[in-house]
């Protein structure tokens, strides 16, 4: 049994170092090779280049009649001119007809210019007679025809690395004849939840000992999808020191990056930083941030990853290293914590080792419904929700039941960052909120009395959160006597 000792955090680090810490690791999986079929959403590893020209051959763009452009010279509505049709040619046939002086071949969209005509003319601008075609519209060589590799021309780049495969761009694969398209490794991602008092959704739960459903396990495996990358769902580990080391290892040796949530704290039974600096490299324990303070930062597994026994053994002689590292970033175990630092620090990571860009970001400037006290120095990410009033003004309401409350998130809009300095943000003060999706709109609410708070009226919004309250209108309900324009009333307000 391996005995712990309460760790103290002394240094925090500041944000801009642990961002600095996560990008240096190395997660970045090799590349791979899919079906075109299964390619939208990844991002190619390298240059397409064409080997064909697109379209292959010389082809009619629309509908109508295949002609030497010479013989329509002059005609129009007044003095049509007349050719004889001597066959037709539809897409996907060879041609089987000469185009000769005053010969006209009736043509497809799509379908293979006949050898010695170099023009379309329209259908809607002839009529036949009998055997014979009236042309009333002059055309010019190359009207209504798509030349060979006018589209692509064999040898040129269609595509390069680092393209993100949307329809469009497997459209053009699709044209090039590519069936297996080489694109970035999705990062494979193991995710391990600490604690002796988690139990597994759909699992009976015992409150009476203090259980509660794992739910970081599901939230932060979303998210790494979300981000692109390949999730792997370990058992939740207690708080067992060799069990907890078993697990990681194992996840360490399967994955380019492992993750896990809680047990990264000063506790004395939190002891997961210990298994990282015994089997790998502990490059940060704290960050000057809240929610999220206890996060670890480091590698785990590899060569270097043999602790104190030196020769990449365990105890037993049995070679438990991989040839490299894997990345190891520790989450700490509330919700709300967990998915701020994931959201905040991991997941920029996860994308860029994917080659995803990262997601349109927007922005709102509101003022503070509410005096917010804070003062602990320490970047905080305050989730807040919105709202608007009658003169068209965003309110911001912080909504933040503290990191245990898996709700604060769900019930935000977005997230304003305090500054470690600030020691309270003022009713009427503005600030910036980092909205959670560009897709976020504030609801409007109709006070009924110039005295009546925001948090009293009701919403007209009925399309951003269907018939639910917004997280602005619940934590001012939850919290009345935080509003500063809220009446003496015994009364709490109803927000709809």
């Amino acid at each position: 049994m391996v005995r712990v000792t309460r760790k103290e955090f002394r240094d925090l680090a500041d944000p801009e170092d642990a961002h600095a810490a996560i990008a240096n690791l190395d997660l970045s999986p090799a590349p791979e090779t899919v079906p075109l079929g299964e390619s939208r959403g990844r991002v190619l590893a390298e240059r397409i280049d064409a080997e064909m020209d697109v379209p292959g051959f010389d082809r009619a763009s629309m509908d109508g009649y295949a002609v030497r452009a010479r013989d329509t010279f002059g005609a129009g509505e007044a003095s049509p001119e007349e050719l004889e049709l001597v066959g037709a040619v539809h897409a996907g046939s060879e041609p089987d007809v000469v185009v000769g002086d005053g010969e006209a071949v009736e043509i497809s969209t799509g379908a293979v210019m006949p050898d010695g005509a170099d023009a379309v003319v329209i259908v809607e601008r002839t009529e036949e007679r009998d055997g014979t075609l009236v042309v009333r519209d002059a055309v010019a060589p190359g009207d209504s025809v798509m030349l060979a590799g006018a589209d692509v021309a064999a040898g040129a780049r269609a595509l390069g690395p680092g393209t993100y495969l949307t329809p469009r761009e497997i459209g053009l694969l699709s044209a090039l004849g590519v069936d297996e398209v080489p694109v970035r490794g999705k990062p494979t991602v193991g995710i391990i939840s600490t604690g002796d008092e988690l139990v597994r959704p759909g699992d009976p739960l015992n409150s009476d000992a203090g259980q509660i459903y794992d739910v970081n396990s599901y939230t932060v495996a979303t998210g790494v999808e979300e981000a692109g990358g390949e999730v792997v769902l370990y058992p939740h580990a207690g708080d067992d020191y060799e069990e907890m080391e078993r697990i990681l290892v194992e996840a360490a040796e399967e994955c380019d990056l492992v993750l896990s949530s809680g047990s990264t704290s000063a506790s004395a039974v939190d002891v997961i930083y210990r298994v990282i600096e015994s089997r790998g490299e502990l490059l940060l324990h704290g960050v000057a941030v809240k929610p999220g303070k206890p996060m670890l930062v480091g590698t785990l597994g590899g060569e270097d990853g043999d602790g104190e026994n030196g020769d990449g053994e365990n105890g037993d002689g049995e070679d438990e290293a991989t040839d490299s590292a894997s990345a190891y970033v520790g989450l700490p175990g509330y919700p709300v914590s967990a998915l701020t630092i994931f959201q905040t620090f991991v997941a920029p990571a996860i994308r860029r080792a994917a080659g995803l860009p990262e997601p349109r970001t927007a922005t709102v400037t509101g003022t503070m419904a509410a005096r917010e006290r804070y003062g602990e120095g320490r970047l905080r990410l305050m989730p807040v929700g919105l709202l608007e009033d009658e003169a068209g003004e965003t309110l911001v309401y912080p909504v933040d039941k503290g990191s245990g409350a898996t709700t604060s998130l769900v019930e935000a809009d977005g997230v304003v960052e305090v500054h470690p300095d600030t020691e309270y943000l003022a009713a009427g003060e503005s600030v910036e909120v980092r909205l959670f999706s560009p897709d976020v709109r504030a609801p409007t609410l109709l006070a009924s009395a110039r005295t009546t708070p925001p948090c009293r009226a009701s919403s007209t919004d009925s399309t951003r959160r269907g018939t639910s309250r917004s997280g602005a209108e619940r934590a001012c309900v939850a919290s009345a006597a935080a509003c500063p324009t809220w009446p003496s009333s015994p009364a709490p307000p109803t927000a709809t």
